[in-house]
């Protein structure tokens, strides 16, 4: 599940592959899929309210905010990711460590 959370964003020709997957993981990859006219607050309730999408995003979240990541990163982008990842990590009712 965790390999396709960005296939429809990151890979369109492929979206419709996703559908060959369980109903569970198809639908987690549709709350994880940002789509235009969705709000922030709508994306991330999304995910809230399925496990198994929480559970991915968490992780991408953890993973993208390593600093070991973020160090490779020019200061100003490295910060403002960082902030973005502290919102996310709030918007999903989770503290960021």
């Amino acid at each position: 599940m965790a390999w396709l959370h960005d296939v429809v964003e990151d890979c369109p020709d492929f979206a419709d592959e996703v559908d060959a997957f369980p109903a569970p993981i198809v639908a987690a990859v549709q709350c994880l899929t940002r789509r235009d006219g969705i709000t922030a607050e709508a994306y991330y309730a999304a995910i809230r309210a399925n496990p198994l999408a929480l559970k991915v995003k968490l992780a991408d979240i953890a993973d993208n905010r390593d600093p070991a990541r973020l160090a490779y990163l020019p200061d100003a982008m490295a910060q403002r990711l960082t902030e973005k990842y502290a919102h996310a990590l709030h918007a999903l009712g989770a503290a960021p460590t």
